[in-house]
């Protein structure tokens, strides 16, 4: 169960402003295989248009205008929330962002609800989807969102306070890279918060060895401040590179998610990343396609007498006779042949992985890493356990 969370707080709309939330379809390929959804994050400018302010430079939106020539078959997607903290007071937090951006975006997929799912996350944006995926898991209506989410990108996420500063004091340091120095009350209000990033951060954790990351983080300071708003200790997740890609980009935090060109070399190496766990989430909805039953068929025939088997699985298929033949099988497409006596087997696999795991194998690891990865048995991957 997660905890309940007190909001950061997100101004009132004003009367007569255009509105603020929103999940707007950018791009729809033919027949398309997965949906990217992006989600910015705050807007102490007070931006009228900050869910496309924050991946638009010299007027291209790469999200629109690059991304889907690299990836044709998707659906990309732009949430907008009001994410002004700098400016009055809230009635809607992130946790409530967190919920509107399942129910809207379970809404569009309501006639694909196993759609593969990539997001990308500027800021804190990335807050707002952890805390969507964290609560998606143990909810009846939204569940489909996060059985079919394969990976999330990051562009200056802050997952970690650093030396024990909580949300609230990051959202002052964002602002204040911004702003200049915003009114002593509003940086008070803020830095209350002191406990919201490691609720979050704890509620999430347990989901990291269900997902993949890509981690970009800045290197540039922003602002009056000349300082790194977001560093790589706070901006990444600290897993190995068999879960995590830890990225360095040549810019500051607001300039991090933002490219003019298409052959911008950095825009190339974002878009590289993101096209390979994007081809490896759709490969891994195509080989469960395929193999639709795999994981609930067992299959054992056992020639003796006085067998004893404990089976645990679906769809399971025995043909018994047989000498004190004892089986016990957990797992997918066990098949198993024992004649004689006194027999004792135990089978434990997970052969629908292993494609998927060679499909990885390129993208996340371009050497070889982890038990699965190093000609160990398959059976000690994270997947398999």
């Amino acid at each position: 169960m997660f905890r309940k969370l007190l909001p950061l707080s997100f101004p009132p709309q004003q009367q007569g402003a255009s509105p603020q939330n929103f999940l707007e379809v950018l791009f729809e390929g033919e027949s398309p295989e997965i949906d990217i959804v992006a989600v910015h994050g705050l807007n102490p400018l007070d931006r009228p248009n900050q869910a496309r302010t924050t991946w638009t430079t010299g007027g291209r939106l790469w999200l629109k205008d690059f991304l889907p020539d690299r990836i044709p078959r998707s659906r990309v997607m732009l949430f907008g929330y009001n994410s002004n903290v700098a400016f009055g007071t809230s009635t809607a937090g992130l946790t409530e962002q967190a919920d509107n951006l399942l129910n809207r975006l379970s809404s569009n997929r309501a006639d694909v609800p196993d759609r593969p799912v990539i997001f990308v996350c500027h800021s804190l944006g990335g807050l707002v989807v952890k805390r969507a995926l964290s609560t998606s898991r143990g909810d009846s209506t939204y569940c489909s969102i996060f059985d079919s989410t394969f990976g999330v990108v990051f562009f200056g996420t802050p997952h970690h306070g650093g030396n024990g500063a909580g949300l609230g004091a990051i959202a002052a340091s964002i602002t204040r890279a911004v702003l200049g120095n915003p009114s002593n009350s509003f940086l008070e209000a803020l830095t209350q918060d002191s406990n919201f990033l490691s609720i979050i951060t704890d509620d999430f954790s347990q989901l990291l060895e269900k997902l993949y990351f890509i981690s970009f983080f800045e290197t540039r300071p922003l602002g009056k401040t000349r300082q790194i708003v977001v560093d790589r200790a706070s901006a990444t997740l600290g897993l190995g590179r068999e879960r995590e890609k830890q990225i360095g980009l040549d810019a500051d935090h607001a300039r991090i998610c933002k490219f003019s060109q298409a052959d911008d070399p950095m825009y190339q190496q974002v878009e590289d990343n993101i096209a390979e766990i994007v081809n490896a989430a759709i490969s891994k909805r195509k080989q469960k396609n395929e193999n639709p039953d795999k994981r609930l068929h067992n299959v054992t025939q056992i020639r003796g007498n006085n067998n004893k088997i404990a089976q645990h699985g679906r769809s399971n298929s025995s043909l018994v006779t047989g000498d004190v033949n004892h089986t016990q099988q957990y797992g997918d497409d066990n098949k198993t042949s024992i004649e004689g006596g006194g027999n004792v087997a135990m089978q434990i696999s997970s052969n629908e992985y292993y494609g998927l795991w060679e499909t990885l194998r390129g993208y996340f690891v371009n050497q070889p890493v982890g038990p699965w990865m190093n000609n160990q048995p398959l059976e000690n991957s994270p997947e398999a356990r």
